[in-house]
């Protein structure tokens, strides 16, 4: 039969199947592909689950075993007869002795050091007056040191029949019969709530060492009123108050040196620009 020119047959036999077949390889390629794809990505998120897991149990095997440290060196330093207080070892202390810290110490000898806090410490210590301050610190395995600061005395005031030795709160230090060598005898009450005391102490530590070994005997008013006399002269110094020290100490160790040998007189520092002498009425 004749065909039209530019007639084609439809050929469904091979061309077809051919096109269907790679369809299907090519469906099948792109299933195990996203079947790789995802068994890796499974993979992947599986081990950073188990490297979590694992990372999670080490903190907490850690945690674990700094918290069983740390419970063990509690019980060892609280309770442990290795680390009992034994020793105490003073530092610092001039007229506090060694043995007096250590007998005042003497009922907490025995126990474990962790436990030997501040508090008890300071309850054993408050019968030596002389003690100010301490500060304390542990050398294992039994040796407590106690670094002691001291009350300073600044004067003598008659108690009695004897004089007792003060420190600038007014706390007395000992007591001697006499007034001790280089301190000066204070002639008001010891009472730091006095204005006349809270003067004569704050001018007392505001001399120089020269000048206050000379102090004989020291007294006041007011805050403005310090005087005192000079050992071995009588000379009496009116100071004021503790205000402008250092001026007044040099003008007063000068006015000394030109009145050595003369009559008593009195030196008014009171203003170190304007220095007064005048003979004692």
């Amino acid at each position: 039969m004749d065909r039209p020119e530019g007639f084609q047959t439809r050929q469904t036999g091979s061309k077809s199947g051919s096109a269907a077949k790679t369809k299907r390889v090519q469906s099948s390629t792109r299933v195990k592909n996203a079947s790789r794809q995802r068994a890796a990505a499974e993979k992947a998120e599986y081990r950073r689950f188990t490297e979590a897991t694992r990372r999670r149990r080490i903190t907490w095997a850690m945690s674990l075993g700094s918290v069983g440290l740390l419970l063990v060196s509690v019980v060892v330093l609280t309770l442990s007869p290795v680390l009992a207080f034994r020793e105490v070892r003073v530092e610092g202390g001039d007229r506090v002795t060694s043995q007096a810290v250590a007998d005042a110490l003497q009922g907490l000898y025995g126990e474990p050091l962790a436990r030997v806090s501040d508090e008890r410490v300071q309850t054993a210590l408050e019968p030596l007056t002389l003690v100010q301050a301490f500060e304390t610190r542990i050398e294992p395995p039994g040796t407590l040191v106690v670094t002691i600061v001291e009350r300073k005395p600044v004067g003598a005031v008659l108690s009695g029949q004897s004089f007792a030795v003060v420190d600038a709160a007014g706390v007395t230090l000992w007591e001697e019969p006499a007034v001790p060598a280089g301190l000066p005898r204070i002639l008001v009450t010891a009472d730091s709530s006095s204005p006349s005391f809270r003067a004569i102490t704050r001018v007392l530590r505001a001399l120089p060492e020269e000048i206050l070994s000379q102090v004989e005997g020291v007294t006041a008013t007011t805050l403005d009123d310090v005087r005192f006399t000079i050992r071995g002269s009588s000379h009496e110094v009116v100071w004021g108050s503790s205000e402008r020290s250092a001026e007044k100490a040099r003008v007063l160790s000068a006015a000394l040196r030109a009145l050595e040998g003369e009559q008593t007189r009195i030196i008014d520092v009171t203003t170190p620009d304007s220095l007064v002498v005048r003979q004692r009425g």
